[in-house]
């Protein structure tokens, strides 16, 4: 049985989201940042990016942050919902829609396992995070959770598009709509039809969760009065079905070749994978248990060779997990991904010519593509309790920051 709540979100002004709403830090160039915070006052950017003056104390960068956030909210910028609802939200990018619900997740749910995770997590980052949280008292970037397609959870959000949105706007050619479910028959529908499901399953965002499982465990043991129903027992989430999510592959690039040269680095893949050249034309995976190969102007598909790997669990039978295992471990000698410098990861969405800069100018040595790995593989992963290896997948719909905002200040 799995619990979502309603909420009373803190969003902007109906004729200023479209200049509020922003993308994550990350998916922005530094000069398309500068150029937003110059041009743009009111971007949930300057409230991110209020920490930049207190460079060396991180609780005075939450702090600013914090302050600038409620400087928006007494602009009315900001306005907040004055009845829990829930959110039905649409993306539309380059013709493929997704569209989901955005509502609140329980963190018993969370720490009970009933909500899955596949991503092993930093502790350190975790806690940054929970300090995060602790003096922001806000969640403004929603985990992202998924599920098998229940028919009648997907025909109920479409029939909540026929109506008119609370917002409707496009940033950088991506469309993005809301829809308020605030009747009580229609909340108590929607929340009926996701306790029939057994399990949720973090798609993206696993340190939002985990960070917020630490903020109420912290919470409620300085809290005598402490009931469970308190806005730390839960965290802001967009829940998409299986089939309204992307799941792109993350690819990976190396600096050095563990001081093999390119004919005895050759090899060494000749022992596990059949080795097939395509020159300078590009080759990406057509399916799983392949692997291309990008080095010296070249393109090379790896194909596991027969027998290798069978009977693997349901992680070492992901490729991600077989390039680690026989390539990047044995030959490469790169065994921690989340601290060897000698690795860089590159989103399967970036052009292929990111790979081609990288490789050819020298800063890296060669490049992996990857074939995406599927909703089916993720929750095998999930279901037994094991994580895959870090950036393993880039899901899309990504939603924008500052959107709706879920308060953690009663």
């Amino acid at each position: 049985m799995s619990t979502i709540k309603p909420f009373c979100a803190i969003r902007p002004a109906t004729d200023k989201v479209d200049k509020v709403a922003s993308h994550a830090v990350e998916r922005y160039s530094i000069a398309t940042i500068q150029n937003i915070l110059a041009t743009n006052p009111v971007s949930f950017l300057q409230v991110i990016y209020s920490a930049r003056a207190q460079k060396e104390n991180y609780t005075d960068q939450l702090h600013a942050i914090k302050n600038k956030f409620e400087e928006f909210r007494s602009k009315n910028i900001f306005e907040q919902d004055t009845e829990p609802c829930y959110y039905v939200y649409r993306q539309v990018k380059e013709k493929s829609s997704h569209i989901g619900i955005i509502a609140l997740a329980s963190v018993d749910e969370y720490n009970k396992g009933i909500i899955k995770i596949h991503e092993q997590t930093l502790a350190e980052r975790e806690k940054k995070l929970k300090e995060y949280l602790t003096i922001c008292d806000f969640n403004a970037e929603p985990v992202c959770l998924t599920h098998p397609y229940n028919k009648h959870l997907h025909e109920l959000l479409y029939s909540k598009t026929k109506g008119k949105p609370l917002y409707d706007f496009t940033s950088d050619n991506i469309q993005h709509s809301v829809w308020k479910v605030s009747e009580s028959a229609e909340l108590k529908k929607i929340s009926e039809l996701y306790s029939s499901m057994p399990n949720l399953y973090i798609a993206d965002g696993h340190h939002r969760a985990a960070s917020s499982a630490l903020l109420a465990a912290s919470n409620k043991q300085s809290n005598p009065a402490h009931t469970g129903k308190e806005p730390y027992n839960f965290f802001m989430s967009a829940i998409f079905a299986d089939t309204e999510l992307t799941i792109f592959n993350f690819d990976r690039m190396v600096s050095s070749l563990n001081g093999h040269s390119k004919g005895s680095f050759f090899n060494e893949l000749e022992k596990s994978f059949d080795v097939i050249s395509f020159g300078d034309k590009v080759c990406k995976p057509t399916s799983a248990r392949e692997i291309s190969l990008y080095i010296d102007k070249q393109w090379y598909m790896l194909h596991i060779k027969d027998g290798l790997n069978e009977g693997a669990d349901p992680v070492n039978s992901l490729d991600v997990s077989m390039l680690s295992n026989f390539i990047l471990a044995p030959i490469l000698n790169i065994t921690d991904l989340r601290n060897d410098k000698r690795i860089a990861f590159i989103p399967g969405v970036k052009d292929i010519e990111d790979i081609h800069n990288n490789v050819d100018s020298g800063k890296m040595k060669a490049a992996f593509c990857l074939y995406p790995i599927s909703f089916e593989e993720l929750k095998a992963v999930a279901d037994i309790g094991k994580e895959m290896p870090p950036k393993s997948t880039w899901i899309e719909p990504k939603l924008e920051s500052g959107l709706l905002i879920y308060s953690l200040n009663n």
